[in-house]
């Protein structure tokens, strides 16, 4: 199933060996990526490798996980992740599963054990 892969692929881009591996890094997000922060700044798929390997031990938990194929080589993922508060999120894949664009925005504050 769709959801099922993507799924998977967020969770593997989020585990902390993957997010200490600049080639793993590599192969799950695409050249194009772009990502448009909670704060509204904008990151490009260099920005967010050095972040992620800066701080390999960052762990995300997703919840309200959804996928909707918007073509047949292009899905839709939308979820909420975060520690202390709820950040609404937005990820385009085409088939390979390579990441291209992520919007987040803040939500809800959520109980510190979530």
């Amino acid at each position: 199933m769709l959801q099922d892969e993507i799924l998977e692929l967020e969770e593997r881009l989020a585990a902390p060996a993957v997010r200490a591996s600049a080639d793993a890094l590599d192969r799950l997000i695409s050249d194009e990526f772009v990502e448009f922060g909670s704060s509204g700044r904008v990151y490009t798929k260099h920005e967010v490798i050095s972040q992620m390997l800066a701080a390999p031990g960052i762990t995300a938990s997703f919840a309200d996980f959804r996928v909707l194929a918007v073509s047949p080589d292009v899905a839709l993922a939308t979820y909420r992740t975060g520690r202390h508060f709820a950040v609404l999120s937005g990820d385009v894949r085409d088939n390979p599963g390579e990441s291209y664009f992520t919007r987040a925005r803040p939500s809800r504050l959520m109980p510190k054990d979530a």
